[in-house]
């Protein structure tokens, strides 16, 4: 139908979504032997519920429609939106707001003080929850206390959001200023992130979703039901057929199918939020892992060559990177998403960036006990084993990748093989009709998804558009990629220059500014200036060279990144996180005004002792001249 899940946060909590389960069905044989005892229907599709094997005490939170939760009741219980390993999401209409909700309820092992959504709270506390809208950041709008059969469970109360962004190319691919605009506030909600001190460590299209458009969360529940479709009941039932009785308190009765907002209901606003935060970390604070588990197509090679130590802001450009390349080209560079194939990843990324540069080389080789590059011309296995020398010991595929290179340049066609894939069409899940539909919807409204008819019949493969973007587009994103995609993460393009590319058509110039930790200023101002108008003319902005670009900012970006994000000061906690934009704004103006001031009076002690030095001057020679003037 083209989205995922609506509210699937739960999906996000935990990079094992069903670990907990796992878990819980292999470590209490009590609990396992209990379950047994219960099925699902025949007809259940188990890709729409949850396991049942995580209603155990410690589990899931048995609910029912039209149960009532919080105090008082305030959240009565209409449909479900999604669910994972740790948790489920309820939709509720809110009795005092007046509104519809996602109350999100942990599993009993799992409401804990490390429970990601809790230290996503942490990491962004005191914080206005309109300023973390307005840039793009969603986070629990309020928390309580649920006591049930199988524990004690925190949840979460957050704003209904619609879909994830997983499929926005297949049905928005043709629209190119929408991606665009997408992209951009991505942009702007990683700056702002970055501008805490805080690296996102899973960004990407799974846990950024949609907003929905104005008043939507107002509906009346007849509307709401329309837009989401009644909901599905699937039974529980015992294995030997008897009758439930009352002394399963546990179990629920039923399971709830959870509802979609796909992208075609009209419902969607253009606007983001970015979700996840379990696995954030302070820049150059690095995780304790030696990653962060993000899935192999958004990974960066410091986290696919597990290097931690290296982890930082520029592990989230790459995956920035690989998520615009994911909304508007339709494919993840270097993995595919159902099939993550380690090898081909690293061959793609050397297709791309050219062969893996030490210290990775050497991880790389101690890993696989150097079975790359061993045939010779011909495809054969060399016999004389040379391929485990160093300096024959090259790359995953960096021969094979330069002939393929030549041939294509050969035959006038782009090189690189990420040039070259964008110039491939991508198969959408529209018709040309429709194309033009909402492509003048777009254009006419841009902050709303245009809707388009999901209930129709699938397209017939003939039917369907095969989108491919102009050259000049092409060429505009290689250029920006080749700036992001880098072996070398101080190499990497920063927040900045990625917001003034060319490719973003001056969007940069329409927004106003993220506030940027101390670390980062003198960063700032040198961007600004090389932003100003060039010899070419009043306000004619210079061509982007990625490489001119990166090496003229090398210095400056890597003495950035090396500080903590705190700008040395040791600040740390929710406190200081909530006034890192606040003091960085406040310092500089203190530096500015004192330096101004500094000048200025300056400027006044020196005029004023020119004047009494001059009226002294006056005063030493006036005898001389009245004794001169009576001499006449």
């Amino acid at each position: 139908m083209g989205s995922d899940t609506v509210q699937d946060t739960t999906d996000n909590t935990t990079h094992n979504a069903d670990t907990m389960t796992d878990q819980t069905h292999h470590s209490q044989t009590g609990e396992e032997e209990r379950h047994f005892e219960f099925r699902l229907e025949d007809d259940a599709d188990p890709e729409e519920v949850e396991h049942i094997y995580g209603y155990v005490p410690g589990g899931y939170h048995p609910v029912a429609l039209g149960d009532r939760l919080g105090d008082g009741g305030r959240f009565r219980v209409v449909h479900k939106l999604g669910f994972g390993g740790y948790a489920t999401v309820w939709l509720c209409h809110d009795g005092v707001g007046k509104k519809w909700r996602a109350v999100k309820i942990m599993a009993a092992k799992a409401s804990t003080p490390e429970c990601a959504d809790l230290r996503a709270l942490d990491l962004f506390a005191g914080m206005d929850p309109d300023v973390l809208a307005a840039n793009h950041i969603q986070l629990a709008l309020d928390t309580f206390w649920l006591d049930g059969p199988n524990g004690r469970h925190l949840c979460f109360v957050l704003p209904l959001l619609g879909p994830k962004l997983t499929h926005v190319f297949q049905y928005y691919g043709h629209i190119p200023e929408l991606i665009k605009d997408i992209c951009f506030r991505l942009v702007e909600a990683l700056e702002f992130i970055h501008s805490r001190g805080l690296c996102h460590g899973d960004f990407r299209t799974d846990n950024i979703l949609f907003r929905l458009a104005d008043g939507v969360d107002e509906w009346d529940e007849d509307a709401m039901m329309e837009l989401l479709e009644q909901p599905r009941l699937v039974r529980v039932e015992r294995v030997d057929g008897s009758e439930r009785g009352d002394a399963e308190p546990g179990v629920p009765a039923y399971l709830v199918e959870r509802a979609d907002i796909v992208y075609g209901e009209g419902a969607c606003s253009s606007d983001i939020a970015v979700i996840d935060f379990g696995v954030s970390y302070r820049n150059m604070q690095h995780p304790a892992e030696k990653g962060t588990g993000i899935p192999l197509p958004y990974a960066a090679p410091e986290e696919v060559f597990e290097q931690g130590q290296l982890l930082g802001f520029p592990t989230d450009i790459w995956a920035l990177g690989v998520t615009i390349a994911k909304l508007r080209c339709g494919f993840a560079p270097f993995a595919d998403e159902e099939y993550d194939d380690f090898l081909a990843g690293l061959g793609k990324m050397e297709c791309v960036m050219g062969p893996i540069p030490n210290p990775l080389r050497t991880v790389w080789k101690e890993w696989n006990g150097v079975f790359v590059n061993c045939q010779d011309e011909n495809g054969e296995t060399r016999d004389d084993r040379s391929w485990e020398d160093e300096a024959v010991f090259a790359t995953v595929n960096a021969k094979e990748q330069a002939r393929v290179e030549q041939s294509r340049r050969r035959e006038g066609r782009p090189g690189n093989y990420l040039h070259y894939r964008m110039h491939h069409f991508g198969m959408m899940s529209i018709d040309q009709g429709e194309a033009d539909t909402m492509a003048a919807q777009a254009a006419s409204d841009p902050r709303r998804l245009p809707p388009y008819d999901w209930r129709r019949p699938p397209l017939e493969y003939g039917e369907k558009i095969q989108y491919t973007m102009d050259k000049a587009e092409i060429d505009q994103m290689f250029n920006l990629f080749s700036m992001m995609f880098r072996w070398n993460p101080e190499q990497r393009a920063t927040l900045d220059q990625i917001a003034n590319h060319e490719w973003f058509g001056g969007r940069s110039r329409r927004r106003p500014e993220a506030p940027l930790p101390l670390s980062q200023l003198a960063t700032s101002n040198n961007s600004k200036r090389a932003r100003s108008p060039s010899p070419g003319g009043p306000g004619k902005k210079p061509k982007c060279n990625a490489e001119e670009e990166i090496n003229r900012q090398d210095d400056t970006t890597a003495a950035a990144r090396r500080e903590d994000g705190t700008g040395g000061l040791g600040l740390g906690g929710p406190a200081a996180a909530a006034s890192y934009s606040y003091v960085a704004r406040i310092m500089t103006g203190v530096r500015v005004g004192a330096g101004w001031m500094t000048k200025k009076l300056t400027w006044c002690v020196g005029t004023i002792g020119k004047v009494v030095s001059g009226i002294f001057e006056c005063l030493r020679w006036r005898p001389w001249r009245l004794s001169r003037r009576a001499a006449k």
